[in-house]
């Protein structure tokens, strides 16, 4: 009965923070409401853990504040009226919708209060005053390109700094963790979520920020000092790494901030077995051959990097879930870049080489193989029929890369050809996941 009221305070206060925010619309710019409306909700979801005494009792009051917004959304007269404090930004956005599913989400998932406030802290403070400083203070634009959401350096430097502090303070007094690890993990998490804010757009820090920094407290929370500070030093030389690729290649600021930013996420939920098939494609980017000047002109976004590393980044996520099959889901992660890079290189030597299309299937072939096929052999110690089906399926990829590139204008980066890359490497990439699984089901040696 108490949870029924709590819910029905929520929903109210809900509603009444939207009815504040457009009386105060005159006062408040558009992102201004949207964060005061972002503040007094995340306040209020904070405090879930004290007075809901049932895990479902959230979910039923997510499912209702998120029918509540879809309403609005939908509804003209809503959305043109009281919706106006939510809706008034002028960019696509979901990060109303998201916000309340990441706090439900975290809220059933936790085990600690820590692993709850902190996350949840994070979403409700560090976004605010980053947003709300960077728009009024940020004069410095990480953002290169159209597609690239502003994001100012003020206001990342900004956003660390709170997540820093929504990090330390729960962690010095809720837990029993020593004091070195607690700073460590607190600037860890400030590094890693002013990176997901960073590069971000349509709300979707609104989701990322509060599961990934309850992914990285559950994984982290109970690791030696020496680990962490290794993760610090392995984190450093990849940022050395990319910056070199940087220099040689067309990536902008924020793409090497994804690029960090997913390299962080292999490395604390795979290791470095995992990090090595992504860190390869990454670094042969722009070389074998060098990157020519026409190629250079073209830059390249965020989207770049997540077309590479999405359909490798579920498999990762899988073996998280499922970890009897971590061993079948790394070599269907491995063997996703080592498609992406017999892709990649084939579309490059073909487009910009002026190469055949037989010598640029052939090299791209033989590059995935060398560089990515064959150290995921020696590092899995996968059986020799395995590494076979290995190197069919990355051969399978080359005839649609050459159709592909006939299809599409592959000299000028876009969202078609992205999509194209992607579907194809994922059909292929599930394929041979389910043909390990059935292999693996028959006792097929690994």
């Amino acid at each position: 009965m108490f949870d029924l009221l709590a819910s029905a305070g929520v929903l109210f206060i809900l509603g009444g923070i939207i009815a504040v925010a457009k009386l105060c619309a005159k006062h408040l710019t558009p992102e201004g409401s949207r964060k005061t409306i972002h503040i007094v909700m995340g306040c209020t979801a904070l405090a879930f853990p004290f007075v809901f005494s049932n895990k479902w009792s959230v979910v039923f009051l997510g499912i209702a504040a998120i029918a509540a917004l879809v309403s609005m959304r939908r509804n003209e007269y809503l959305r043109e009226g009281v919706g106006t404090a939510l809706f008034g930004v002028r960019r696509k956005s979901l990060g109303d919708i998201y916000f309340v599913i990441s706090i439900v989400v975290v809220f059933v998932l936790h085990e600690h209060l820590y692993e709850y406030l902190i996350p949840i802290s994070v979403l409700t403070f560090a976004d605010s005053v980053a947003a709300l400083i960077g728009t009024s203070y940020g004069r410095y634009n990480l953002a290169q390109h159209d597609e690239e959401a502003a994001k100012s350096s003020e206001g990342s430097v900004m956003f660390f700094i709170v997540a820093f502090m929504c990090a330390l303070v729960p962690l010095q007094l809720m837990t029993e963790t020593g004091r070195a690890e607690v700073l460590v993990i607190s600037f860890l998490i400030g590094i890693l979520a002013s990176m997901i804010e960073a590069v971000t757009r349509h709300g979707n820090d609104n989701l990322l920020l509060p599961l990934l920094t309850y992914s990285f407290l559950r994984y982290n929370i109970s690791q030696p000092l020496d680990l962490l500070l290794t993760n610090i030093g392995f984190m450093l030389l990849l940022l050395a790494g990319i910056f070199i690729v940087y220099k040689i290649t067309n990536l902008t600021r924020l793409s090497i901030a994804y690029s960090l930013l997913i390299a962080y996420v292999v490395t604390i939920q795979g290791g470095v077995p995992w990090m090595f098939p992504a860190f390869t494609l990454f670094i042969s980017f722009g070389i074998l051959p060098m990157m020519k000047e026409e190629e250079k002109n073209m830059v390249q976004t965020y989207k770049v990097i997540e077309c590479n590393t999405i359909v490798g980044v579920i498999c990762l996520w899988l073996s998280v879930f499922f970890p009897a099959y971590r061993d079948i889901l790394y070599i269907s992660y491995s063997l996703s870049f080592a498609m992406h890079l017999a892709i990649n290189t084939y579309s490059r030597f073909v487009n910009f080489e002026n190469a055949s299309v037989r010598r640029s299937a052939i090299f791209g072939y033989a590059k995935a193989v060398l560089l990515i096929a064959i150290p995921a052999l020696a590092i899995s110690g996968m059986h020799w029929l395995i590494f076979a089906l290995y190197l069919g399926f990355t051969a399978i990829v080359i005839p649609y890369a050459i159709d592909l590139n006939r299809k599409y204008n592959y000299k000028k980066v876009g969202d078609e050809t992205f999509r194209a890359n992607k579907v194809l490497v994922g059909g292929w990439v599930a394929a041979f996941t389910a043909a390990l699984s059935l292999l693996h089901w028959l006792n097929a040696p690994f």
